[in-house]
């Protein structure tokens, strides 16, 4: 009798082994979707949850996970090398990784994909903050020249594109000092830096640690001169007005303040199907509303979800279309036939075109 219960006990023993170590049907049907983001107190990283949420309902073929990284930049280069199915990456990220110029100077015997453009989500706009105690010393961009400003967390898309605007652009020098983002008040009481650069999407949504900063002082924006929007306007980056009023909780000393806007969005490479880039197209298109009452920053994407699409690409049309997103934008009458559909002979052409610019 001893012996039959010692066997029952351990067959009952093996049966639970077996059903908490080996996946079920359903799981082993699952397939890997790694989403890179950067990190904590970054819009896309505050998004990703919920975006996640939605692919994970209208996708159940996938396990989707958030992939936090230290900065836009690290995440892009842990899609290169395989590590990820999505990339959190922007216009000004794409031209830099396109050329293999810096961050990616060096970087391209290591790459086992490249991302083409997937989906776009929404815009960010970089502008520039100070103290209201130096609204007279600091009155455009031009009072600026050879300040030192945070010009937010280097190997973030903002980072490339306020020193696009600043420095390839209107000619000034910047020395850049990197400040812990959730100290960037103290750091401006303190005189570490002159001035912060700044980023909303959309023009109306703050990242969280731009949020501790709004709240943690008072702050006066500081624009482009007339001259320098102009510079802008003329490379193809004009400015556009923040909406103050939706954006911060504070007054800026400013009626107007003006940031330098770019596109932003999550996006794949040829290994990733074809047929389920566009699958997540239709997700998020059917999910649009959703995502802007979720955060405003995804309006114009709500408003226009094909549009939006063709705006992105319209950004950077350097950069050869996902075959998924290119079905999308066909079937629905907008795809321009000067646009390059991905295929691994036009990335090759794409870099060798962008590395001689």
């Amino acid at each position: 009798m001893k012996r039959i219960k010692l066997g029952l006990i351990l067959a009952f023993v093996m049966l639970l082994v077996c059903a908490f170590a080996l996946p079920g049907p359903a799981d082993a049907r699952k397939k890997t979707w790694r989403w890179g983001s950067s990190g904590p107190g970054s819009t896309g990283y505050k998004v990703s949850a919920f975006m996640a949420d939605f692919l994970r309902r209208g996708m159940p073929d996938y396990d989707v996970t958030i992939y936090p990284y230290a900065s836009t930049t690290a995440n892009i280069k842990s899609f290169l090398v395989g590590e990820l199915e999505s990339t959190y990456l922007a216009e000004p990220g794409l031209r830099k990784l396109y050329a293999f110029k810096k961050p990616f100077t060096g970087f391209e015997p290591r790459v086992k994909q490249m991302p083409v453009q997937s989906f776009w989500a929404y815009t960010m706009e970089t502008h520039i903050l100070t103290l209201p105690k130096y609204k007279d010393k600091y009155r455009t961009w031009e009072d600026l020249d050879g300040k030192k400003i945070f010009m937010t967390k280097a190997g973030y898309m903002n980072h490339i594109n306020i020193f696009r605007a600043m420095r390839d652009i209107c000619g000034l020098k910047i020395t850049h000092v990197e400040v812990d983002m959730t100290k960037v008040a103290d750091a401006l009481r303190a005189g570490t830096i002159d001035a912060t650069a700044a980023y909303t999407t959309a023009t109306v949504s703050l990242p969280s640690w731009l949020k501790v900063l709004d709240v943690a002082s008072p702050l006066y924006g500081v624009n482009p001169s007339p001259a320098q929007i102009k510079k802008l306007t003329a490379a193809g980056f004009a400015p556009v007005k923040i909406n103050i009023k939706k954006a911060y909780t504070r007054d800026l000393g400013v009626k107007e303040l003006y940031g330098v806007p770019f596109f932003f969005g999550y996006h794949h490479s040829l290994n990733f199907p074809a047929e389920d880039v566009y699958k997540m197209l239709k997700v998020f298109e059917s999910q649009a509303k959703a995502l802007a009452k979720l955060d405003p920053g995804f309006g114009p994407l709500a408003a226009d979800f094909a549009g939006f699409q063709v705006r992105g690409i319209k950004s950077i049309p350097e950069v050869p279309v996902h075959p998924g997103l290119a079905k999308f934008l066909k079937e629905k009458g907008l795809w321009d036939p000067s646009w390059k559909v991905a295929t691994q002979e036009t990335i090759k052409a794409a870099i060798k075109a962008m590395k001689s610019k």
